[in-house]
């Protein structure tokens, strides 16, 4: 057994962070601000709410920062986990304020939508967004990514998605049953030098959402200054792409590999499907990813409180 994570110290410690019905976030996130915001208002807010975590310059060094894992967000990088927008982009305010409102799970980072109006939630981003000159270099905001409406989750979606999973080597970062302990993993760090390590996706809530609508915007995107990259255009692959049978069959077994193999030879070359006119590259191409976002989904399990209390914390960003 190993020792409890984080969430089981943040209990013991009497951390502040609410707990808050689903309806009472939503809530929350509908309210509009009835005035403009203001940064001259929001270093107020902030100085009360996040300067102690996240420092006075917004630097992420906050006097209470150091026992904190992961670190508070450095605001002054510019860089961006959560975002409806592209790999490399700024959030909009909307993010921010997602954020700001729900929080963000498995960290000490804590729901403000009962904490802070709206009003003060709205000045706080503007302020937060003077620490970065990105921010003013942005001519326009970045434009939102589009999640096409999810079809249904089938048996065949999620079988082929496991095929995707393999084919892409999602799993040498996330493991082959998905719980984030893959050869690759362990190492790895996030752009200011932070130990990082993969999501495990068995469990039933991600820090940027956990429902197929967010998994798609992850995998599309990215997450900014972590190992993370955008696979947007990764899924336009060939039947003929090369696979390492040595290197699956570290994590995967003699029969799984064969399925694999089946289901790229039922493909088209690359040559072929780079060939497709743009309606059918679409449909392949969204195809694909739906299948993977519904064989990431079929991996959450919902764990009791022992093994939630006691297993390792293998988080998108620990």
């Amino acid at each position: 057994m190993q020792k409890p994570n984080s969430k089981l110290v943040s209990i013991l410690l009497g951390a502040a962070i609410p707990l808050l019905s689903t309806a009472g976030i939503a809530s929350a996130m509908e309210a509009s601000a009835p005035f403009a915001a203001s940064a001259i208002r929001g270093q107020t807010v902030y100085q009360k709410a996040c300067a102690a975590c996240h420092g006075e310059t917004g630097n992420g060094n906050g006097q209470g920062a150091k026992p904190l894992n992961p670190k508070p967000r450095d605001f002054t990088a510019g860089l961006y986990k959560f975002r409806s927008t592209g790999l490399g982009e700024l959030p909009t305010d909307a993010d921010l304020m997602k954020t700001i409102t729900n929080g963000v799970y498995g960290t000490q980072m804590p729901s403000f939508a009962h904490t802070l109006t709206a009003q003060e939630r709205t000045d706080v981003i503007a302020y937060i967004k003077k620490f970065s000159p990105d921010f003013d270099a942005q001519e326009e905001p970045a434009a939102v990514i589009e999640i096409p409406e999810a079809p249904a989750s089938t048996p065949e979606f999620v079988a082929e998605g496991k095929n995707v999973f393999m084919t892409l080597d999602c799993y040498t970062c996330h493991g082959p049953q998905g719980k984030g302990n893959g050869n690759a993993s362990k190492g790895l760090k996030d752009a200011a030098g932070n130990p990082i390590k993969p999501q495990n996706l068995t469990r039933t809530q991600y820090k940027s959402g956990s429902d197929p609508q967010s998994i798609y915007r992850i995998i599309h995107s990215g997450l900014n200054g972590t190992p993370m990259s955008a696979f947007a255009g990764a899924f336009l692959f060939g039947g003929d792409k090369e696979i390492s049978a040595d290197a699956l069959a570290g994590s995967y077994s003699k029969s799984e590999i064969e399925t694999l193999k089946a289901y790229l030879a039922s493909q088209p070359s690359l040559e072929k499907a780079q060939a497709l006119d743009d309606e059918a590259k679409t449909e392949l191409t969204q195809r694909r990813k739906w299948a993977l976002v519904h064989y990431v989904h079929s991996l959450q399990k919902k764990a009791g409180i022992v093994q939630w209390l006691f297993t390792e914390d293998t988080e998108v960003t620990k």
